[in-house]
């Protein structure tokens, strides 16, 4: 199981959906649990017109808080609007009534209010879950499913299962990963995007983001998902490896040679860690240590002809001659052009 994931915003303090309710929102409630719907539905939105100009307020406040990203927000150093779960809940209740009678874009609304008032109401994202996969919106439906489940909802969690949303997440996640390997990297984000949007505590997809950003050459972005992706999973090669790469562009050279390091302590076979471990030290001019690693990519990777013409380049660059001449013929043997035309002045 990876540990949970969630946005810095959901850990503001803010009061329990349900807690301190009005006597006019009281007896709401008890006209819903009887049924009666419409009659619900008049006294919640008394409740709301009467707090409108302190929600109208809120939500002027959080558009513009989330125009930008986390990584803005914190450099800007913008505060959070305090979630105000109280002024939320007429929205929900009125919500799950409209939703009841069928009137499915006025609940739609009504929640959406609620969850842009209180981002931390589970229950609300439930509600709206519920209502878009019913709608045949599936992929909006599990997304919502999903933050609920993250954020405790029992029967969210229950649904989810249910209606297999997990692999609606991984065909994203496939997407996204055909698209890395063909380095589109602006079409693999749009895929992981939507796979963390259904599956929101999920490292892997966490990585994977964070080498779209690095692709894009949006470090800084890079790093925050890496991060998140190892603190969720502190065994997941794939973060480690990609943070290092990203160490490795800013010549961070001792950061990336550690986390490729812990990259191939979790998997002894990784060697594209051993290759990319080989250029950090390189950066650092040890070059024992770099033709260690060529060695071991070779021994993983016989037939690749990466390692040898680069180790090739290192013994030659620290005069041992033989030994580059014997690597530049194996490469070019595999068809490396670059280390044949090094092979042709070897006797």
């Amino acid at each position: 199981m990876h540990k949970l994931i969630l946005p810095a915003w959901l850990f503001v303090c803010s009061v329990p959906l349900f807690s301190q309710t009005s006597s006019p929102l009281t007896t709401g409630l008890d006209k819903q649990k009887e049924g009666k719907h419409e009659q619900a539905i008049t006294i919640f939105s008394e409740a709301i017109l009467k707090n409108a100009p302190e929600v109208q307020a809120f939500i002027k406040k959080w558009d513009e808080y989330s125009k930008f990203s986390e990584f803005e927000q914190a450099e800007k150093g913008m505060e959070l609007p305090l979630i105000e779960a109280a002024l939320a809940k007429p929205y929900h209740v009125r919500g799950v009534s409209y939703a009841a009678i069928k009137k499915n874009d006025e609940a739609l609304n009504d929640l959406s209010t609620a969850i842009k008032i209180d981002p931390k109401s589970a229950r609300s994202y439930y509600e709206r879950g519920k209502i878009l996969w019913a709608l045949g919106k599936k992929f909006e439906g599990c997304s919502d499913l999903g933050m609920a489940k993250v954020l405790g909802d029992t029967l969210a969690g229950d649904m989810y299962e249910e209606k297999f949303c997990w692999s609606e997440a991984i065909t994203f996640y496939n997407d996204a990963m055909s698209g890395l390997k063909l380095n589109q990297y602006d079409a693999a984000m749009e895929f992981i995007r939507k796979a963390i949007q259904i599956c929101p505590d999920s490292a892997t997809f966490y990585a994977v983001r964070g080498k779209c950003y690095a692709g894009m050459g949006k470090l800084d972005l890079a790093f925050q998902d890496f991060d998140k992706a190892i603190a969720a999973s502190p065994n997941n090669k794939d973060a480690y490896f990609g943070r290092g790469l990203a160490f490795y562009s800013k010549r961070k050279f001792q950061e990336a040679f550690d986390d490729l390091d812990k990259a191939i302590r979790i998997n002894a076979t990784f060697a594209d860690a051993y290759l990319y471990r080989a250029y950090a030290c390189e950066g650092m001019n040890k070059v024992q240590s770099a033709l260690y690693d060529y060695q071991q990519v070779q021994r993983l990777k016989p037939k690749d002809p990466l390692a040898y013409y680069k180790s090739g380049l290192l013994k030659n660059e620290n005069g041992d001659t033989k030994g580059a001449c014997a690597d530049f013929k194996k490469a070019a043997s595999l068809d490396h052009s670059e280390a044949a035309d090094y092979a042709k002045s070897c006797k």
